[in-house]
């Protein structure tokens, strides 16, 4: 993974913890699905993003739903509320034609 670099990491970051606090933040079925398989909970991914001090940029968002080029991955790491290490994605989502940004979806939270 690359980091995306100090001059976004903060923005980006401090962005995702907003609509976080904001319950902006839409969780996928393979992200509930994740949690349910290795006993995460909600106390678990607020713990990660509101104690996260940094952020990487994973990949571009690749799947077929992907609405727009410009979906991008990012991986938060941390640790859940028993101290197991563990990671959650969260996915910009921009409109397909306007390409204005619509949301955060969290793809991904499970053990590392």
């Amino acid at each position: 993974m690359t980091p995306i670099g100090t001059e976004l990491d903060g923005l980006v970051l401090a962005e995702i913890k907003h609509a976080y606090l904001a319950r902006k933040i839409r969780k996928t079925k393979d992200c509930l699905n994740d949690m349910d398989k290795v006993g995460l909970y909600e106390s678990d991914v607020e713990k990660v993003i509101m104690d996260a001090i940094a952020i990487e940029k994973a990949m571009p968002a690749t799947s077929e739903r992907a609405s727009h080029p410009d979906n991008t991955h990012y991986v938060i790491h941390g640790t859940s509320t028993n101290g197991v290490a563990v990671y959650c994605k969260v996915c910009s989502n921009y409109h397909p034609q306007t390409g204005a940004f619509m949301e955060w979806k969290l793809t991904s939270f499970t053990r590392k």
